[in-house]
């Protein structure tokens, strides 16, 4: 009696499947059907979008079950919610883009799953996906002073006025020789340019991309949208090193500059440099990632004949790792996130920066602030103490 009960259920189970896989691969069929030309998706980062892909619940359908996943592309997952009887896909990405196509792989099971049937549907919806901002709805104001003559200062450039003096060498002009000075003490010496700074009116911002550089291209966006980076700025990132003062060209510079390979980063922030200097003095900003790669070297070369006139801005998400809970609390409150960028990753990194002379700004994408070296300091030592304890329990493991 017990076997004839089993092949009766999955007999009704298999037809149940059969039948709803018949009814869903129809309505596949026509929605393919209505999706014909390009259409394009605009997204950003970890927030869920809408994609316009839904099934029917089926929920008056005794034993019926369906779900779906995406297959491709591989950073890109769907949620599904379920609304006034309707399931409805939303896409979450992982990184910044431009993907073509989504292919879904959907399920149709029973209740039991004692069958089921996999189904795929391949749809030429594209997706342009955006660096998500957090937090950092505005930015501290990136313009700064470029090389110049109307004040004085050590870290400038040697264009200011002839008031610094040194000993005559030869083939110096006779022309710049102090002669007062030659008739008091018999001494020659010749008046040099004065190291000095003037107020950029142009900012020039750079995005170079390598391993966890989401939070720095954020950055970058936000910069864009907002003044940050003053009334007159040109940008260009990995990828996209022609200059442009346009903000739809610019976040299509951030966009695409994914697709650029690790080994090629920052590659080309020299020749663009270049051609943006031609234009005159500017202030230099460079968005560059969190954890240290093949981008360093070409990144610090480029950067070490401008030693003093560049500004760095480095994006992180939650460096400051979450305070140690009680017992009880961490029972009955949800878990915190974790730190998501390697604070000993960022430490290599700046102390590779360091002989540059320039000024580091330390974003924060998740809490909006600038961090500081305290923050740093905690980060490091959450860093070293979670270290300990996985080592420690893989010792008590062994």
């Amino acid at each position: 009696m017990v076997g004839w009960v089993t092949v009766g259920l999955v007999s009704l189970a298999t037809v149940v499947v059969l039948v709803g896989a018949l009814v869903i691969g129809l309505r596949l069929r026509r929605a393919r059907r209505g999706r014909e030309g390009e259409r394009w998706l605009e997204m950003e980062t970890g927030r869920p979008q809408p994609s316009g892909f839904e099934l029917p619940g089926y929920g008056w359908v005794p034993l019926l079950q369906s779900e779906w996943s995406v297959e491709t592309p591989d950073d890109v997952r769907a949620e599904v919610r379920t609304q006034l009887g309707k399931r409805r896909e939303l896409l979450v990405a992982g990184r910044r883009g431009e993907r073509a196509g989504v292919r879904r792989r959907i399920l149709v099971r029973d209740a039991f799953r004692l069958a089921s049937l996999g189904l795929r549907d391949t749809d030429g919806l594209r997706l342009r996906i955006l660096p998500h901002k957090g937090k950092l709805g505005r930015l501290p104001v990136l313009t700064s002073f470029a090389g110049g003559e109307d004040w004085p200062h050590p870290m400038g450039v040697a264009e200011g006025d002839r008031t610094e003096l040194r000993r005559y060498a030869p083939g110096d002009p006779a022309r710049f020789i102090h002669w007062k000075v030659y008739a008091r003490t018999k001494r020659l010496v010749v008046r040099m340019p004065e190291k000095a700074l003037t107020r950029a009116r142009r900012t020039v911002a750079y995005l170079v991309t390598g391993a966890e550089d989401e939070a720095s291209a954020g950055a970058a966006r936000v910069a864009i949208e907002s003044v940050s980076l003053g009334e007159e700025w040109s940008f260009g990132a990995d990828g996209h090193p022609e200059p442009t003062s346009r903000v739809a060209e610019a976040l299509d510079a951030i966009v695409r500059s994914a697709a650029v390979p690790p080994a090629e980063g920052g590659a080309h922030l020299e020749s663009f440099l270049r051609r943006a200097e031609r234009q005159g003095p500017a202030a230099l900003v460079v968005f560059v990632p969190a954890a240290p790669g093949p981008w360093l070297e070409p990144t610090v070369a480029a950067l070490r004949a401008r030693a003093g006139r560049v500004r760095i801005v480095v994006g992180v998400d939650d460096l400051v790792a979450p305070p140690v809970r009680s017992p009880l609390r961490r029972l009955f409150t949800e878990t915190e996130r974790a730190s998501a960028t390697d604070a000993e990753a960022l430490e290599q990194t700046l102390q590779t920066l360091a002989p540059l002379r320039a000024e580091v700004l330390i974003l924060d994408r998740h809490s909006g602030r600038v961090m500081t070296e305290a923050h740093r300091r905690a980060a490091l030592q959450a860093s070293s103490a979670d270290a300990g304890k996985k080592k420690k329990r893989k010792r008590v493991a062994a």
